[in-house]
């Protein structure tokens, strides 16, 4: 049995736990080849003009798995911790791609709640794995084993010893920022900050300016107050990395998101109100790859001459 994981979305936030738990079952996982633009323009042919850029590609990493695997894991994501609610398309998921592709293999499709943590991700995952298997001694072992790679994934993103660009390869990825490098917070959603199609490479550019950068996932875990689950990446991640000193802020964003609109208010007035220079990445599929390095080399050019001043 091959199960096909899309390369986005959830990709960069649950694979390793989901790796664990189908493996334990004996299930071959098949990933999705890193994006492209070939990948994009398949996406592209499924979502409406106004359809942010994540889910475009979102849609491309499933053309490129239809044909290849038995059955296609899209999770419905609704809270990832109490008392929050997360994007109504990531929630609507499996009945968008329904809706959309008539050739889909089948899907499996559990709701995430992460609303109670453990008893709640351990609960999907007997869901998830019930008709795999039918031994709740098989079904115990993998869950055990994605739960302590769920754990283990999250302490290693906050020491900086691995990124969600690494989860499918078997050791991860080391995280390329200098550890004395100039302190900058990178924000944002992590399909978008650890795609290294959509952000043009933006953190390998970073390490090379002598920038560290502090992505939400090094900044800490999410506190448990933000309605929008997430919230944290973008607005609570500055406010935490603004108490710790960085240099500087830098909000990367998807054209056609709404939620981001409206949290970037927040962050330009948090970038005022505390004197920290804030750059603003916006991507869509137009994005010009020079425009961004020029942006970039002049934003860490004037964040080391403010220093030297």
């Amino acid at each position: 049995m091959r199960i096909g994981v899309p390369r986005a979305l959830s990709f960069y936030r649950f694979h390793p736990t989901w790796a664990a738990f189908f493996d334990r079952l004996g299930l071959e996982l098949v990933v999705s080849p890193p994006t492209n633009r070939v990948m994009l323009e398949a996406g592209l042919r499924y979502a409406v003009t106004e359809t942010c850029l994540p889910m475009k590609l979102f849609y491309g990493h499933v053309r490129a798995l239809v044909g290849r695997v038995d059955q296609l894991l899209v999770p419905s994501i609704r809270r990832l911790a109490p008392g929050s609610s997360n994007c109504a398309r990531l929630i609507g998921l499996p009945d968008l791609l329904r809706a959309t592709m008539p050739d889909l293999p089948p899907l499996i499709a559990p709701d995430i709640d992460l609303s109670q943590e453990a008893r709640a991700l351990m609960s999907l995952l007997l869901e998830a794995g019930a008709p795999f298997s039918r031994n709740p001694l098989t079904l115990r072992d993998a869950v055990l084993a994605a739960w302590d790679a769920y754990r283990a994934t999250r302490q290693a993103m906050m020491e900086g010893r691995l990124t969600p660009a690494g989860f499918d390869r078997p050791t991860g990825e080391l995280s390329p920022a200098p550890a004395d490098g100039l302190p900058v917070a990178v924000v944002g959603h992590p399909y978008n900050l650890y795609d290294p199609f959509i952000n043009h490479h933006l953190l390998v550019r970073l390490a090379r300016l002598g920038v560290k950068a502090l992505t939400p996932e090094r900044l800490g875990p999410q506190p448990a107050d933000d309605y929008w689950a997430f919230e944290y990446e973008l607005v609570g991640a500055a406010r935490l990395a603004l108490e710790r000193g960085v240099k500087g802020l830098i909000a990367v964003v998807a054209f056609g998101c709404g939620p981001d609109a409206i949290l970037l208010d927040e962050i330009q007035r948090l970038s005022r109100e505390s004197g920290v220079p804030l750059m603003t990445l916006v991507l869509d599929e137009h994005s010009g790859e020079a425009g961004l390095v020029t942006r970039l080399e002049a934003f860490v050019d004037m964040l080391h001459w403010r220093g030297a001043r």
